[in-house]
């Protein structure tokens, strides 16, 4: 520690550097899950596997998307014609729009039925889209300029929209989870230290930490196919700053003790980190084994998870070097404007607490049980697969499908497709499955 201490500007300038570099540097995650898609299952679930066999059959380049048209009070005549004329546009611009089939009621009269609801307010029409690496974003505003002069209501949906929105709105949870978590934080460090500089030393530290992470996190998704869901970014977030700055309150707290005993900075930094730092780096190892299992999960979104792993050993490092940093530079000063560097007084509560959890441990236990007892017995966990219901009505991807659903019927938009596959020919009746 002795040689961290004298070595301190060094190790600012080390994480300073690779701070900046990997955030310059750093891929765009988001770009990478637009492109790629988020897998939720193994490469041997059966939904993978009927895609994969889709996929050799279908000689049309694509994913299935939607155009959603959509008059409350019945599409009129007039208002068909534009419509009918701007389908026609963006079909001639389907090389610059990377259209590789379309089906419209206009050039299909015979599908008119199933692509206009029967009340006349709502007309759709499918076609596969090829992205060709572009952005979603950057297609939707070439969509949008050919169905400028539509009078009628008009929503972009289909996979790739639904995926494109469902991530926005992932990042934008995110970011409302960070917000959160650094207002909570500060509060929470401003009560506890009585000092408005401890709370922002520690969300700074904590933050060097993040970003050195997601760095490398994002150089591994992008060059090695490291595991990616639009989950990983807020795991990241709120396992860092959560533990992070947990462990300082804890190194913080045992300083301000060595302190209070009359000895020096260098001195009270050493003894704090030959007790609470033992203490922090065997609650890191155990963070460390458990998310490090997950790369045993079957499913990609679990194994996602293991982004924690190198956040909470970059989290160490940090530990390590730039909170010695802080103490040495800051000293006393680091509980500004607090002037009292006194250690811990007594509290009755957590005295009275502790003495009686000691000493009656069976009749704790039982008490604990009878709490949560019930709440594993009757809890009701029910799995939710509707990416389009989380999105709500805020999306125009999820508006054009309920309205889909609503006056199609559920299904229509995006229907279920079955797959056989068999080694022997299916096109004819002595085929397994033929005769039923």
């Amino acid at each position: 520690m002795k040689t961290i201490i004298k070595g301190r500007w060094a190790i600012l300038a080390i994480w300073l550097i690779a701070t900046i570099v990997l955030t310059v540097f750093q891929p765009d995650v988001n770009a990478i899950l637009r492109d790629k898609g988020q897998e939720g299952t193994s490469e041997n679930s059966p939904s993978v596997l009927a895609n994969d066999i889709l996929k050799k059959m279908d000689t049309t380049k694509g994913t299935d998307n939607l155009i959603v048209f959509y008059d409350k009070d019945k599409i009129s005549n007039n208002e068909m014609k534009q419509i009918g004329k701007a389908i026609k546009s963006i079909k001639n611009s389907s090389d610059e729009l990377g259209i590789t089939n379309m089906i419209d009621p206009f050039s299909m009269p015979d599908a008119k039925s199933s692509l206009v609801s029967e009340d006349g307010t709502t007309l759709m029409v499918s076609y596969k889209l090829d992205k060709k690496g572009r952005e979603i974003d950057d297609i939707q505003k070439l969509f949008e300029e050919k169905l400028d002069k539509v009078p009628v209501e008009h929503f972009l949906s289909g996979e790739d929209f639904i995926n494109n929105d469902y991530l926005k709105a992932t990042q934008a949870g995110v970011e409302k989870s960070a917000a959160l978590t650094v207002i909570f934080i500060l509060v929470v460090l401003i009560i506890a230290f009585k000092s408005v500089v401890t709370p922002f030393v520690s969300l700074i530290a904590v933050a060097f930490s993040y970003l050195v992470s997601m760095g490398i996190a994002a150089q591994l998704i992008d060059k090695a196919g490291f595991p990616v869901t639009s989950l990983t970014q807020m795991l990241l977030v709120l396992i860092l700053f959560g533990i992070g700055t947990d462990y300082n309150i804890l190194l913080f707290n045992r300083f301000k003790e060595e302190l209070s005993h009359g000895r020096s900075v260098d001195d009270s930094i050493v003894n704090t980190y030959k007790t609470a730092g033992k203490t922090i780096a065997y609650s890191i190892l155990t963070v460390f084994i458990a998310f490090l299992a997950l790369v045993f999960s079957e499913s990609p979104i679990y194994q996602s998870g293991v982004v924690v792993v190198i956040g909470v050993t970059i989290l160490l490092l940090e530990i390590l070097t730039l909170t010695p940093f802080i103490m040495k530079v800051l000293g006393k000063r680091l509980f500004w404007p607090s002037k009292s560097v006194g250690g811990h007084k007594e509290n009755k509560f957590w005295k009275t607490t502790s003495s009686i959890g000691t000493k009656h441990p069976i009749i704790i236990t039982l008490i604990i049980l009878l709490i949560i007892g019930p709440m594993v017995l009757f809890h009701e966990e029910k799995l939710n697969f509707d990416t389009v219901g989380e999105l709500g009505n805020d999306y125009p991807s999820s508006k054009a499908i309920h309205l889909v659903s609503d006056h199609f019927g559920k299904g229509q938009s995006m229907p279920a497709t079955i797959v056989i596959e068999n080694k022997k020919p299916l096109d004819n009746n002595e085929a397994p499955g033929c005769d039923r």
